[in-house]
């Protein structure tokens, strides 16, 4: 059985620099078509976990929590009798309660497609629609999708680069479901020290010491556009031995890791009235100590690569391995959009073992490549 990753719908074509995630309209809808017409059924993650091996049975999981899940993928889903599983971060969940318009509203001639708000995140009305409608099943993304230093080794200076648009989510927590319509690179300081980081559930937090950051903040307001980027990183990091700043210690880890774990799952459980038993790794980002967590707080299964798991330990959860879908192919260069309206039944054949598939998907990676260093 197939367990697929999905994130966004219809949002290929917006200006937001996560837009990769996002797969047409088109490709998504001709994809549940190729399912119905192939006699794939669509189940929910407690089905999976009774018979991870049933023929001609796919698990479609939505990460993220993002609007257009509930403008898009639930009304194209509903519509052809198939299912979903949405994973969400509650702090990413708006805090509006009114229920916005879909393109079920847009098919009943109550508003047309082109005023459809689709950016942004789903709030817990439109969330509660969809558990309630048996269509889509939520389920745990984890309190904070957020980023963390994890050394005390400075990579880059922050000035308001779109990569490290997740510092205002630190800053500002409650600005968090609205950072992709609103300008938040204000939120931090240009000249704020940006160490080495990664997932919040696979690290031991670094935190800096708050007088080094401003130090870093007052030297790079004072040196202006005249900085020289490499020269001022390498003076910083001489800088550290005056402020050394201090990890996490195993307790404060231990807390903030059920934080995002268990209060995640009481939340959703509470808000939604259902049972919450499968946790995604925000990025895949994990390892033992979350795994560990994940076990005590009563997940039953978590969503990881075979690959990543091979030398931890776990004994006493499930692990789904998911193929990943998209209506882009990226490059060392560039993420293309692929036109190929049937390019998602390609993927997801390839992804079911068709060799002709694969080497379809890979000539036509090899080709972009190959454009890319000729344009």
């Amino acid at each position: 059985m197939k367990t697929l990753m999905l994130h966004s719908v219809g949002c290929e074509k917006e200006n937001w620099y996560r837009k990769w995630l996002s797969i047409s309209i088109e490709h998504f809808e001709n994809f549940c078509q190729y399912l119905v017409k192939n006699n794939f059924e669509t189940i929910f993650l407690d089905s999976w976990v009774e018979n991870p091996n049933a023929d001609n049975k796919i698990v479609l999981t939505f990460d993220d929590g993002y609007l257009d899940n509930w403008v898009y993928a639930y009304p194209i889903l509903k519509k052809y009798g198939l299912k979903g599983t949405i994973f969400i971060n509650p702090e990413f969940i708006q805090n509006e309660t009114d229920i916005r318009y879909n393109l079920e509203d847009v098919w009943n001639k109550k508003i047309d497609q082109s005023h459809l708000t689709k950016l942004g995140f789903l709030n817990w009305s439109e969330l509660k629609a969809m558990q309630d409608s048996g269509v889509i099943d939520i389920q745990s993304h984890s309190m904070s999708h957020n980023f963390y230093f994890y050394s005390n080794k400075i990579i880059d200076i922050y000035t308001g680069q779109p990569k490290h648009n997740w510092l205002p989510w630190l800053s500002k927590p409650k600005r968090k479901p609205y950072y992709i319509n609103e300008d938040q690179s204000k939120f931090i300081d240009n000249g704020f020290p940006i160490f080495e980081y990664d997932r919040a559930l696979r690290v031991r937090r670094y935190i800096p010491d708050e007088k080094f950051i401003q130090y870093s903040v007052d030297a790079y307001s004072k040196l202006g556009e005249a900085i020289d980027k490499t020269e001022f990183i390498k003076n910083l990091n001489d800088k550290l031995n005056e402020f050394p700043g201090c990890f996490e210690s195993d307790a404060d880890m231990h807390n903030r890791y059920t934080y995002e774990l268990a209060e995640s799952k009481r939340i959703i459980e509470e808000k939604l009235s259902k049972p919450v038993d499968f946790i995604c790794w925000p990025g895949g980002g994990f390892n033992q100590s979350s795994i560990d967590v994940a076990k005590e707080v009563n997940y039953k299964a978590m969503t990881a690569s075979d690959k990543k798991i091979k030398s931890l330990n776990t004994e006493g959860i499930l692990n789904i391995s998911r193929n990943a879908m998209t209506s882009f192919i990226q490059t060392p260069k560039r993420d293309h959009y692929i036109k190929n309206p049937q390019f998602l039944v390609t993927l997801f054949k390839y992804h079911n073992g068709s060799v002709l598939s694969k080497y379809k998907y890979r000539l036509r990676k090899l080709s972009l490549i190959v454009f890319d260093k000729l344009f």
